[in-house]
């Protein structure tokens, strides 16, 4: 699988989520924004199915963890269809973050969160 399908699923989530106001908008931003930052590692990732690592010397702390259970939660929400391409690109999300939650948490301290 090509990554920018997955990447073009989860912008259009993030623009779904816009004026929301709640936990779901903000995870589902700052996700988008990070893997967007992080774009050549998910595309190995998602593509070559190559794990990123750490680049940061960082642990992950609660609002990274809010934001992936958000992202998981979402995930297990559509989780009936695993053919369904929302499915598939909040599987790769939660799977990525979740792999370098250090490195998304210093992108969140970075954006002020």
């Amino acid at each position: 699988m090509k990554h920018e399908p997955v990447l073009a699923k989860l912008n259009e989530l993030r623009k779904d989520a816009q004026g929301e106001g709640g936990v779901e908008e903000k995870a589902l931003y700052h996700m988008f924004c990070f893997i967007s930052y992080e774009v050549g590692p998910f595309a190995d990732f998602v593509e070559k199915e190559i794990a990123p690592s750490e680049k940061k010397d960082a642990a992950a702390g609660p609002r990274a963890e809010e934001y992936l259970d958000v992202l998981t939660e979402l995930r297990d929400e559509v989780a009936d269809d695993p053919e369904d391409m929302e499915f598939i690109a909040l599987d790769y999300a939660a799977s990525f973050i979740s792999r370098i939650s250090g490195d998304f948490q210093a992108y969140l301290d970075e954006a002020g969160e």
